[in-house]
């Protein structure tokens, strides 16, 4: 039965597909994990995360009003875009080593420098996070070589500081969650922000698209 048609049927449709919505939604962080174990944690966060981020773009998909299907789906992109994805990760794989360097320096400094370099960690942080996802949205949505991706992944952001912040406080808010709740974390730990973000940037872009 499809989602339209169990839309019809009233209360029951609707409680229906929001139990197939939270059915995706498990089953795209189980893939997502799939996916980065099968690319040895470094080589398959990036392909997995943007596999995840080309099914939760699709309200459609995930409330199974679309052919396909959420597996097949995320695969078919897990493989599609292992190599792209890579590519454009290399930038965000660098920052993730300076982040660890700086984070062994910080305890041993005190004072001034201290504070200051917390500070400038704390938005390092936050721009590649944002930018990070921006990048992770933009190659689920487009065929741009890596680097194009990624000079758009730093633009847009820049220009964008409501998404920004909106992105960052369903980050924060996530992680308050699962820290009271820690049983999310397997269920849909990181399905359920990924989501929210796509969705928040993926807006923008259409906007940008509309305007353009």
């Amino acid at each position: 039965m499809s989602a339209e048609a169990l839309t019809g049927v009233g209360w029951t449709g609707r409680v229906m597909q929001i139990l197939h919505v939270a059915a995706s939604l498990v089953a795209v962080n189980v893939m997502f994990l799939l996916g980065t174990l099968l690319g040895l944690g470094v080589l398959g966060l990036m392909p997995a995360s943007v596999a995840a981020s080309a099914v939760l773009r699709r309200s459609d998909l995930l409330a199974g009003a679309a052919e396909g299907g959420v597996v097949r789906t995320f695969w078919t992109h897990y493989r599609a875009e292992f190599g792209r994805a890579n590519l454009a990760g290399i930038p965000f794989g660098i920052a993730a080593l300076l982040l660890v360097a700086d984070a062994a320096v910080l305890p041993q400094l005190q004072g001034p420098l201290s504070a200051a370099l917390l500070v400038f960690t704390g938005v390092v942080v936050a721009v590649a996070l944002v930018s990070a996802i921006t990048t992770i949205v933009l190659l689920s949505r487009y065929d741009d070589r890596p680097a194009a991706v990624l000079r758009c992944a730093l633009l847009l952001p820049i220009t964008s500081v409501p998404m920004v912040l909106s992105v960052l406080i369903v980050i924060v808010a996530w992680t308050a969650i699962v820290g009271a709740l820690p049983v999310l974390l397997p269920l849909v730990g990181a399905a359920i922000p990924l989501a929210i973000a796509v969705r928040l940037i993926d807006r923008r872009l259409d906007r940008i698209d509309d305007a353009g």
